[in-house]
C-alpha cells in the first residue's frame, strides 16, 4: 500500500464495530478531517474489480463508495453511511408490508439492478435478500453487500462458487447453470412474497395483485422470467398505475343496490384491465423504445451525447449528396455503419439471433463477429461498387 493510500486509511477512525462474520467486519468510522460518519468494511473473500466497478456508479439507490484499500489480503471499502432500517428489520416489525408500498421498492430496486446489470462486465449481486436492503430516514431504497457478487462471463456454464442465501438464491446458484441478471430477478420474485404475505412462497403464495408476477420471476426455469429487470419494472409500474385507478374508480361506487354496486365494481375492473394493457403499450411504444437505442441504454449522459452525434452525423450525410447517386451511396454507407454498430452493441438483442455469435463460447463468439462484419463490409462494398 502507497504512503499516500496508509495516510488516507489512517483518517479513518474506528468508533463501533457493527457486525462480524467469517467474510469479515463492519465498523462504524468517523473522518478526523471532516468528521463525518462512514461506513468501513473489511472483506476477506472478494473480487476487487466488481467493488471498482460499482464505485463508478451514481445512484441514490446504493450507498456511495468513496475509497478501496488492499491490505493483507483484505479489501477495506469506505462508503456512505445510511441512517435507516433494512427491509427485514422492519418486516420483523410490522409481520408485512402493504403491496403499493412494496411494489415502489422493487421499482427502486429494479433502477439500481439495470445499472449494474448494464455495465461491461455486467455484475450479478447474487444476494438479493430482505437484509441487504435499508429504507434511509428519508424512505429511499439502498441496495448493499455485493460481498458476494460475481461477474457474468460469456461461455461459462456454472458458477466456480456456489454461494446465495437459502430460501432466496436461484436454482442456478446451486450448479445447475450459470448466473445472470434472472438470478437476481428470481430472488426479487421470493422477497415480494416474504413482504407481502410474512411467508416464502414455499408456505404461502401472495394471492392478490402481485401473485403473478411473482411466479413468473421464481419460474425455476430462468427463460420462462422476465428477461431483464426492465422489463419487470414495466410490469411493476403497470400494476401501481392500475391499483391506483381501481382505488380511484372505487371511491365513486356508492349505491343502495348491491347488485349495481357489484356490476359497477366489475366494470371498472375491466376497464383498469383495459387501462393497464395500454399503460404496458404506451411504454413499450415510448420509454422502453428509447432505452433499446444504443447509447441511450443507460442513460447516461455521456453516453447519450456520443451517440447523439453518431447519429446527427449519419442523418447529416443525407443532406450533403449533390447528386441522386451519391445520396444513394451515402445512404449504403449508413446501413453499413448502423449495422456494425447495432451488432457490435447487441440492439434489440441480436446476439441471441444470429448463429455462431450467440455461442456460449467466446472464441466462437468473437470468431462470428468477424465473419458478419465482413459480410456486412462486402456487400454494401459491393453495392458501392456496383452503382460507381
Amino acid at each position: 500500500m502507497s504512503l499516500d493510500a496508509e495516510f488516507r486509511l489512517s483518517l479513518y477512525e474506528e468508533l463501533k464495530l457493527l457486525h462480524k462474520s467469517r467474510k469479515g467486519e463492519i465498523f462504524l468510522v468517523q473522518n478526523i478531517q471532516d468528521e463525518k460518519i462512514y461506513i468501513k468494511k473489511e472483506i476477506k473473500e472478494y473480487t476487487k474489480e466488481i467493488y471498482e466497478n460499482i464505485s463508478k456508479i451514481d445512484s441514490i439507490n446504493m450507498p456511495k463508495i468513496y475509497d478501496l484499500f488492499e491490505v493483507n489480503d483484505k479489501l477495506i471499502v469506505i462508503e456512505e453511511f445510511i441512517n435507516g432500517d433494512t427491509l427485514q428489520s422492519i418486516l420483523e416489525k410490522e409481520n408485512k408490508l402493504e403491496e403499493k408500498e412494496v411494489i415502489k421498492y422493487m421499482i427502486s430496486l429494479c433502477e439500481i439492478l439495470d445499472e449494474i446489470h448494464n455495465l461491461n462486465p455486467p455484475i450479478i449481486h447474487r444476494d438479493i435478500k430482505p437484509a441487504n436492503i435499508i429504507i434511509s430516514s428519508d424512505n429511499v431504497l439502498k441496495l448493499i453487500d455485493f460481498d458476494i457478487a460475481r461477474t457474468y462471463k460469456d461461455g461459462e456454464n456454472m458458477d466456480t462458487t456456489l454461494l446465495g442465501t437459502k430460501g432466496y438464491a436461484s436454482p442456478e446458484q446451486f450448479g445447475f447453470d450459470q448466473t445472470d441478471c434472472r438470478s437476481d430477478i428470481y430472488a426479487i420474485g421470493v422477497m415480494m412474497n416474504v413482504l407481502t404475505t410474512g411467508k416464502h412462497i414455499k408456505e404461502e403464495l401472495n394471492n392478490t395483485l402481485l401473485k403473478d408476477i411473482i411466479k413468473k420471476c421464481t419460474n425455476i426455469s430462468a427463460d420462462e422470467r422476465y428477461q431483464n429487470v426492465f422489463e419487470l419494472k414495466e410490469v411493476l409500474e403497470s400494476k401501481l398505475y392500475c391499483n391506483n385507478n381501481i382505488k380511484l374508480n372505487n371511491v365513486n361506487i356508492v349505491d343502495e343496490n348491491m347488485d349495481s354496486n357489484k356490476y359497477a365494481i366489475d366494470s371498472n375492473l375491466k376497464s383498469n384491465n383495459i387501462n393497464e394493457s395500454n399503460y404496458i403499450k404506451r411504454n413499450s411504444a415510448n420509454k422502453s423504445l428509447l432505452k433499446k437505442i444504443p447509447g441511450f441504454r443507460r442513460t447516461k449522459i455521456i453516453n447519450m451525447i456520443l451517440a447523439s452525434l453518431l447519429y446527427l452525423f449519419l442523418i447529416f450525410a443525407l443532406f450533403i449528396a449533390q447528386s441522386f447517386t451519391e445520396f444513394i451511396e451515402n445512404v449504403v454507407m449508413i446501413i453499413m455503419i448502423l449495422s456494425m454498430f447495432f451488432i457490435l452493441t447487441n440492439f434489440l438483442n441480436i446476439k441471441e439471433k444470429l448463429p455462431i455469435i450467440k455461442s456460449k463460447n467466446k472464441s466462437i463468439s468473437i470468431f462470428g463477429y468477424f465473419i458478419y462484419m465482413n459480410i456486412i463490409f462486402f456487400v454494401c462494398g459491393g453495392i458501392l461498387t456496383l452503382l460507381q
